[in-house]
């Protein structure tokens, strides 16, 4: 499931660089959305003034009676993004729009949450996904591996990651199918976006091998977007790369 929610800018840029970790929503009268629906794995869709929209991942909800109850057990630490004073937490919250009313009725919502990506930083992110999860190394005396990173990013706003492997006797993989082989582990099929970074930080390309692997995956996959350029955000979609692919009619 996927919830649309507004947040402040403050709540927003903490929980990017990861000091916020838990969101206090309650349920009230004249809201459509109810919180008691969230579920492990469902996404929320943020929308803040500065930093636009951005995505996390709702590890667990827990639900409390009192906003007392709730800071006892969950602490302020991760849980605001004000102040680390419990009462002064607990007059914060309250003093939102209904909610002091609705949290006496139907109590609060303490969700635990991982941040995703930023849609406005999304390039600049993955790239720093694909270029840290290097890490060139010998294997054995015949593999070695990390020379090339890739990230993807799924349908389903998780990201995915992956190094290249080298092996005598041509039994390696790609970064990109190495990540993708991470996806559909993960229960994932459909690509969105795709950035791949060789062994000098340089923005690489899909091998012939990779692009028809990805093709393979969805119908929708000719529109998979891949980064061609850092700096200028420059894109190409898959289906410019492989045209007339000979398999159109069987995915």
């Amino acid at each position: 499931m996927l919830m649309k929610l507004n947040i402040n800018d403050r709540a927003a840029l903490s929980i990017k660089n990861n000091t916020k970790r838990i969101e206090i929503r309650a349920n009230k009268e004249d809201s459509k959305r109810d919180y008691s629906k969230l579920k492990r794995d469902d996404v929320i869709e943020f929308t803040s003034d500065n930093l636009g929209i951005f995505y996390v991942k709702v590890k667990e909800v827990n639900h409390y009676n009192s906003l007392d109850e709730l800071f006892t057990l969950e602490g302020t630490r991760y849980t605001t993004s004000s102040t680390d004073v419990k009462e002064e937490a607990i007059q914060n919250v309250s003093k939102l729009d209904g909610y002091e009313e609705a949290i006496k009725k139907n109590g609060v919502y303490a969700i635990h949450i991982e941040y995703l990506y930023s849609k406005n930083t999304v390039w600049e992110e993955l790239y720093e996904k694909a270029k840290n999860v290097r890490n060139p190394r010998n294997i054995s005396g015949m593999i070695s591996a990390g020379g090339v990173g890739a990230a993807i990013l799924t349908k389903n706003h998780n990201i995915y990651t992956g190094v290249c492997i080298d092996t005598a006797s041509t039994l390696g993989m790609c970064g990109e199918r190495n990540a993708i082989a991470n996806m559909i582990t993960n229960g994932e099929n459909e690509i969105v976006k795709l950035v791949c970074v060789d062994s000098k930080g340089n923005i690489g390309s899909p091998c012939g091998a990779c692009r028809e692997y990805m093709m393979q995956l969805s119908k929708n996959s000719k529109n998979i977007e891949i980064l061609r350029d850092f700096n200028t955000k420059k894109i190409v979609k898959l289906e410019e790369l492989i045209p007339d692919w000979w398999g159109n009619n069987r995915v």
